[in-house]
């Protein structure tokens, strides 16, 4: 191994780590994606994408089952709600489908077509019910922090005397392209 390969792995490691500033944390969009590959994957969906923009953030899905579709979920992230420990985003669903045969990719695009007409919401919260840290509801996907065990640990750890998460709480949520950037602030 040269030099240069090892430098270029160094470089590419540092990348998908989350980046400190004096006021938060930048979460990279590599980090994010492998994170909600590893929580969404089943045999019914597959995470294929996601990107992180300053506007319109998108989240690509394979739906295998109830019919092979890819949907694209445009993602808006909106103020956190620190009193409640949650994150919150709205979105709405595009979809196309992925069937390889013409009578199905038919089918598939009534299916879908009655997705963008409130059919999808649905479909998404039958796929999130097993995640017990993610509730989607009216175009609104909220997040619980307290429910995701890594995330819990931090809020809950000790600093003189308190929670961090007493202590701290996110002020706001802004995307930039290929980061996710957490703004907090003290209590």
């Amino acid at each position: 191994m040269t030099r240069s390969d090892t430098a270029g792995r160094l470089v590419r490691y540092w990348r998908q780590r989350p980046h400190l500033h004096r006021d938060g944390i930048s979460l990279p969009e590599s980090l994010l994606f492998g994170q909600l590959k590893q929580a969404l994957d089943s045999e019914a969906m597959e995470v294929a994408a996601l990107s992180l923009l300053s506007r319109d953030s998108t989240l690509h899905l394979v739906l295998k089952q109830p019919l092979a579709a890819r949907l694209t979920l445009h993602l808006d992230f909106l103020p956190p709600d620190w009193a409640q420990r949650q994150l919150r985003l709205a979105y709405h669903v595009d979809g196309e489908a992925a069937s390889p045969s013409l009578l199905r990719r038919a089918i598939g695009g009534l299916v879908l077509t009655a997705l963008s007409g409130g059919m999808g919401d649905r479909l998404l919260r039958q796929l999130a019910a097993p995640l017990d840290w993610l509730k989607l509801e009216d175009g609104i996907a909220t997040i619980g922090l307290d429910a995701l065990p890594a995330v819990k640990e931090w809020l809950d750890y000790p600093l003189f005397g308190r929670a961090l998460g007493e202590r701290w709480q996110v002020r706001t949520l802004e995307t930039s392209p290929g980061w996710l950037r957490l703004r907090f602030a003290k209590t």
